[in-house]
């Protein structure tokens, strides 16, 4: 199949948009849960959407190449994105201080703080082969079993 401007020209322009605005709502913290989704299943898209674009335009492109904007436009973004990943290990969001704080708890005030019985997690959690009898966190539960954090949250939150 040949690449088509026809095609990639209008997902890029639309997913860009979805993309651009559902990025604007999880700024101002608009629909959370429900942007994330978009923004990251679309964003992903937007990848692809966008190597497409360059595979298409790659003349055009190196033209902007020897006129010597890429370069500084490069540094720019990269300095921009640098700075917003270290204020962010500088301050990191209070969910993710709360869930930090959480999986490192005694297991027994973790537990209460989900509001989940001991027991119910840790039958549900033998099911799938994963063990609390010697985790004091449930980070340890995740440590001493070999297993994916995620899976474990999810399984201890019945989710």
């Amino acid at each position: 199949m040949k690449l088509n401007r026809n095609y990639i020209t209008p997902f890029i322009s639309l997913v860009f948009l979805v993309v651009g605005f559902s990025g604007l709502l999880m700024l101002f913290h608009l629909f959370d849960g429900y942007t994330e989704v978009v923004h990251e299943c679309l964003g992903t898209f937007f990848v692809i959407c966008a190597i497409f674009h360059v595979i298409l335009n790659w003349q055009a492109l190196k033209i902007h190449f020897k006129k010597g904007v890429f370069l500084p436009a490069m540094l720019g973004v990269l300095t921009i994105s640098i700075a917003f990943v270290v204020l962010e290990t500088m301050r990191p969001p209070v969910d993710m201080i709360i869930i930090n704080r959480i999986i490192k708890a005694p297991i027994d005030d973790a537990f209460k703080a989900l509001e989940v019985d001991y027991a119910e997690v840790s039958e549900r959690l033998k099911i799938n082969g994963i063990f609390i009898e010697r985790a004091k966190t449930i980070e340890d539960v995740w440590v001493n079993n070999n297993a994916d954090p995620e899976k474990v949250i999810d399984l201890i939150t019945n989710h």
